[in-house]
């Protein structure tokens, strides 16, 4: 079918608002200013993109991606104070690679250190798919693989090289990044240098770069990759900014009040491009692979604890997201459908009888209106 690229424009205008509204905090920084953080990220965004970002990310994916085409996945953030990956990138990866799948029969491979290579392999099975080696996982829907990211950085230039020539990917996608910031440090959003504990995800977005692959960042906070594009803004909102704002750019960067809702906007937006209301995960999957991330040992970076929080947010703000993004697909697409209920009220005007019947109903109106003041002697 021809892509119906402007409802999927129109789900993005509400998609993008939806998820950039900062329910808690944004990127371990809002909790140091009342400025709404995420906001203003996501403005400055939008004004250098000009169009819905999460529009803008489907679209490229869906210009970009044909079947059997990887898509490298990059996330996890190693967090102290437990040290251990948070939640929040790769729950939206693993739900993001399912949609890749549904929607474009395409092959997500997810790009992580090494220590956690394990847990997000699991987090994937959870989302539906077999995590098997690339090589098959490119001959056959539904198959995933895992590729290390070291934190070396002699070893991340040459498995950047490595990574692109075994899987000749389509697009790379950072979900929840730390990019180093313009002097080469990694930090959290709080500021605290973990540049020895994360992958150097820069030589895999620069070799991407080179060879001409489609580049995504998402992010909520100003130290992750593709927030490179709107630095400025980051040091000019972010209490942290001079010090953690991103050097990395991405093609397109989309900002959410956590980098997993920005994902799930892609989805609803490829949805709605393509009429696949499946394309958008349901809230049962939701619920698998947030029980699977407790149980794995993603954290909520806010408390360290992996409970199957989000950046200092229950399991139900998510939940509430999803369903309302699932929702703007799903009633419109029923409206595109001549005969689903919700048109019937058209239907029954178009058989010209509506004329007869408000006329009918407006006699009987006045009737017992006349009948109620009269018991009134008015």
């Amino acid at each position: 079918m021809e892509l119906d690229l402007d409802l999927a424009r129109t789900i993005g205008e509400s998609a993008d608002r939806l998820v950039s509204s900062q329910v808690f905090m944004s990127g371990g920084a809002a909790e140091l200013t009342s400025r709404n953080i995420t906001k203003e990220l996501y403005e400055a965004a939008r004004a250098l993109q000009g169009e819905p970002l999460c529009f803008l990310a489907a679209r490229a994916l869906l210009d970009r991606v044909a079947p059997r085409r990887v898509v490298l996945i990059c996330t996890g953030f190693f967090d102290p104070p437990s040290m251990i990956d948070e939640a929040d990138g790769p729950l939206g990866a693993a739900l993001l690679a399912r949609s890749l799948c549904v929607a474009l029969d395409a092959t997500p491979v997810l790009v992580t250190e090494v220590a956690n290579m394990g847990r997000m392999a699991d987090l994937v099975r959870a989302a539906g798919l077999e995590v098997t080696d690339v090589a098959t996982a490119r001959t056959t829907p539904f198959k995933a693989a895992v590729l290390p990211l070291p934190i070396s950085p002699e070893r991340a230039m040459a498995e950047a090289v490595r990574a692109l020539d075994i899987t000749d990917a389509a697009a790379l996608i950072a979900i929840e990044k730390p990019s180093p910031c313009p002097r080469g440090r990694y930090h959290t959003g709080v500021g605290l240098d973990v540049t020895d504990t994360v992958g150097k995800v820069n030589f895999l977005f620069e070799e991407a770069e080179r060879r001409g692959v489609l580049t995504i960042g998402l992010g909520d906070g100003g130290n992750e990759v593709g927030m490179g594009r709107i630095l400025d803004a980051v040091i000019d909102v972010v209490p942290t900014g001079k010090v953690i704002g991103a050097a990395v750019p991405a093609q397109v960067l989309v900002v959410g009040g956590t980098a997993n809702w920005a994902a799930y906007a892609i989805e609803a937006c490829l949805a709605a491009a393509l009429h696949m209301p499946e394309a958008i995960h349901s809230l049962a999957e939701e619920r698998r692979v947030t029980e699977a991330a407790a149980r794995l040992g993603f954290i909520d970076p806010v408390t360290g604890l992996a409970n199957g929080w989000v950046d200092g947010t229950p399991p139900v703000c998510s939940e509430s997201m999803l369903e309302l993004l699932r929702n703007m697909v799903e009633l419109r697409l029923a409206r595109k459908r001549k005969g689903s209920l919700m048109n019937f009220p058209r239907r029954w005007a178009e058989r010209g009888v509506a004329g007869d019947t408000v006329r009918f109903w407006a006699a009987r109106l006045a009737e017992g209106e006349a009948e109620f003041f009269a018991a009134r002697g008015t």
